[in-house]
């Protein structure tokens, strides 16, 4: 997530008419799913104000949304997450991203097949009880993927150039490594996922999410869900741990 950049009162307006759409195409779409894609839902409390009181003022809910499609000749991705930090807890920002895996036909690499990967990411947010607005600006990535499996884990990797529409568009190299694996019959989940960039702007930026998550139920999980980030949030130059717990609502739409 690119740092948020303010761009006053007209975002703060157009926030609400964003996120009811964004709300719109998140439902329209999990109407349509296939009824082999993945849908988590994950009902998050984030601690953040208690490991970085100095940019964060409180603690807050959050919604996230992931919705993970394979398809023969790739796989689609849908992140949307909604930090609920506003007054009484309204909707203080929200971000997607996006990404699909396409085969490149029959090339391989150590003979498992390599993928195009294209994606995007951005949203909008609002500050001082809605009295001002910021864009997370757009960022799109285009590169190559390699999923494979190490020891029963399942692994991905894409480099990328990334394009970021900053007042000076910037082209920027980019890398993402995901591992995740699950344990004791699928009851435990254990992943991380790391995103590393730069810009010609600003300096370079990373952040580690990792997620531990137990099964209690056919549906639902409780876990945790931790950010260690820098000049994400905040360009800083500093590390910042943010650490969250929750619950997950896991379903394949169409099934019983």
């Amino acid at each position: 997530m690119a740092p948020p950049i303010p761009s006053g009162h007209l975002a703060a307006m157009r926030t609400p008419l964003i996120l009811a759409r964004s709300l719109a195409a998140m439902a329209a779409l999990l109407t349509a799913a296939p009824s082999y894609a993945d849908v988590n839902v994950d009902w998050l409390y984030d601690f953040r104000h208690a490991t970085d009181p100095r940019d964060n003022a409180n603690n807050f809910p959050v919604v996230e949304l992931k919705v993970f499609f394979p398809q023969s000749f790739g796989s689609f991705l849908m992140k949307s997450e909604l930090d609920l930090n506003g007054t009484n807890h309204n909707v203080s920002q929200v971000y997607t991203e996006l990404s699909q895996s396409i085969k490149l036909g029959s090339l391989k690499l150590l003979d498992r097949p390599l993928f195009a990967h294209v994606g995007y990411s951005g949203g909008l947010g609002v500050f001082g009880n809605a009295t001002g607005g910021f864009y997370i600006r757009n960022a799109y990535t285009l590169g190559l993927a390699y999923p494979f499996e190490v020891q029963k884990a399942f692994c991905n990797v894409f480099v990328a150039v990334r394009y970021s529409s900053l007042a000076q568009p910037s082209y920027d190299p980019m890398i993402s490594i995901y591992a995740g694996r699950y344990f004791f019959n699928y009851k435990l989940l254990v992943a991380n996922s790391l995103e590393a960039w730069t810009t010609a702007h600003e300096h370079a930026s990373w952040e580690l999410e990792s997620e531990v998550w137990y099964k209690i139920a056919r549906n639902i999980s409780v876990g945790t869900y931790v950010r260690t980030t820098r000049n994400v949030y905040n360009v800083s130059n500093r590390w910042l741990l943010y650490p969250s717990i929750g619950v997950r609502y896991a379903f394949t739409p169409g099934s019983n």
